[in-house]
């Protein structure tokens, strides 16, 4: 995601130190107030296997002049470090910001995280594993959230190729990806194939966290019908389970639409950054 126009950030600090990877770029809003500012947690997509901080700033230049804060978050990548890390690194992310929010007049009651694919996948489990005692939490973090913006991010890794062959995309495009397979994203992300590893893979699946959250924050899931990375199906199965478990969800799936596909800028982003105000406004 490239912004408008390219801000430099306010400060890129170190969240952790186990590697150079851990850092975050912090941008503050374009007009100072005396309120603190919301918090967006952006996390880039790429497979668990590229991509960096920089590249998930599309909705940037608007949310900055709406008042809100955007910490870009980089996390360990696949070929670095398999899970859980790059989930304990986003947490970390989010705990230091937190417990440093009143240096940067950050509102610590109202984070949201926002992600794509696998920054989708980050970002729910930021919000399933809220208000958690994890395998992904430092004991002096809270790295919890109160919103969550997820767009076709996987929920499930051992159901994705079932998903694909039950309900195939439903337009043109290359052949859809294999994720059982030794070179798939989430084989490298756990370390193994996952079919071979399946407790593994549930212990990495979003869904999986659900039933046990004491209070699941507001979500917004979006897919598209034509998405040949990550099954559309991946998405409706996470709204099934979050609303089954109480939690508030906008969903919107876009017919045709492709992984990645333009579309999800033009006719979700304003909606995305107009129910994010909404729910700032009805914080308690």
């Amino acid at each position: 995601m490239n912004g408008k126009k390219r801000l430099p950030p306010h400060a890129t600090v170190a969240y952790a130190d186990e590697s150079a990877n851990q850092v975050l770029d912090l941008y503050l809003p374009v007009v100072a107030t005396e309120a603190p500012s919301p918090v967006v947690i952006a996390l880039h997509g790429g497979a668990f296997a590229f991509g960096n901080r920089r590249s998930e700033l599309n909705a940037l230049t608007e949310l900055l002049d709406r008042g809100w804060a955007v910490a870009s978050v980089e996390y360990r990548l696949s070929g670095e470090a398999i899970f859980p890390a790059a989930v304990r690194d986003v947490k970390m992310a989010v705990g230091y910001l937190r417990a440093r929010s009143a240096q940067w007049n950050l509102d610590p009651a109202f984070f949201a995280a926002w992600g794509r694919s696998a920054g989708g996948y980050l970002s729910a489990m930021l919000g399933v594993t809220t208000g958690q005692d994890t395998i992904f939490d430092k004991p002096s973090d809270d790295s919890g959230v109160q919103a969550v913006i997820d767009w076709y991010g996987p929920s499930d890794f051992l159901l994705m190729d079932t998903q694909f062959a039950d309900g195939p995309p439903d337009g043109q495009g290359p052949d859809v990806q294999i994720h059982d397979e030794l070179q798939s994203p989430e084989s490298h992300f756990l370390g193994g194939p996952i079919q071979q590893t399946p407790e593994l893979a549930r212990q990495a699946n979003p869904i999986a966290y659900i039933p046990s959250c004491p209070k699941l924050p507001p979500f917004f899931l979006a897919a598209g019908t034509n998405d040949r990375l990550v099954p559309h199906q991946q998405t409706l199965i996470l709204d099934s389970a979050l609303r089954e478990h109480g939690a508030d969800v906008e969903l919107r799936m876009l017919p045709g639409a492709r992984h990645g596909d333009t579309l999800f800028e033009k006719e979700v982003t304003p909606d995305v950054i107009d129910w994010l105000l909404k729910l700032h406004a009805q914080r308690p």
